[in-house]
């Protein structure tokens, strides 16, 4: 899953994610895939509310569109067997690429930044409809944002896409992402920034 164990371990804004069970990781194999059918069991639950948050991403109003965005994010960023094959069947990844243009709602882009690359940290395939949804250029231009958290993101982003393959990494440099992702390096970054 590329990079988003190290990315949830490393931002600040990820408090919502999944924690380690309290006894720590040296619980034995039956605990282990006890949590694993848990963990099903939780998205399963979650999908129930897949068709209200569709809908949420859908309208026009603002609040409404962000509050389903980070429900997706959040539904992204579960640890084991995300369902990302079930939220591009739910048809909203056009409407995060639309989001990533909101410059008036930070905090929308970079919600839908961060679904966009847990997606785009799936398989090629999943990568692929990322991609083909013309998030690339877009993330490319976010890498110029007044929001350091919205730049990060996009760094994130374009690290998910460029590593999938090698046809990927290139479309992202003939993108021309490069000069502004070695912008991104000076000394008033965080850390979080400069490891990716």
């Amino acid at each position: 899953q590329k990079r988003r164990q190290f990315q949830q371990s490393m931002a600040g804004h990820g408090s919502d994610v999944a924690q380690p069970a309290a006894g720590g990781f040296s619980q034995d194999m039956s605990s282990s895939s006890a949590q694993g059918g848990q963990n099903q069991s939780t998205i399963k639950q979650k999908l129930e509310q897949l068709p209200q948050m569709v809908q949420g991403v859908f309208t026009d109003v603002p609040e409404h569109q962000l509050e389903a965005t980070v429900w997706f994010r959040k539904l992204l960023s579960i640890e084991r067997n995300p369902p990302i094959a079930e939220v591009i069947q739910a048809g909203v990844v056009g409407k995060f690429v639309e989001f990533l243009r909101r410059n008036d709602i930070p905090q929308l882009q970079f919600e839908a930044a961060w679904a966009l690359t847990n997606i785009a940290s799936g398989t090629s395939e999943h990568t692929k409809v990322v991609i083909q949804n013309g998030a690339v250029p877009i993330f490319v231009h976010l890498l110029e944002s007044p929001s350091e958290d919205v730049r990060e993101q996009a760094v994130w982003a374009l690290g998910n896409i460029a590593g999938d393959s090698p046809k990927c990494r290139d479309l992202v440099l003939n993108s021309r992402a490069m000069q502004p992702l070695l912008a991104q390096l000076n000394p008033q970054a965080k850390v979080t920034m400069l490891r990716n």
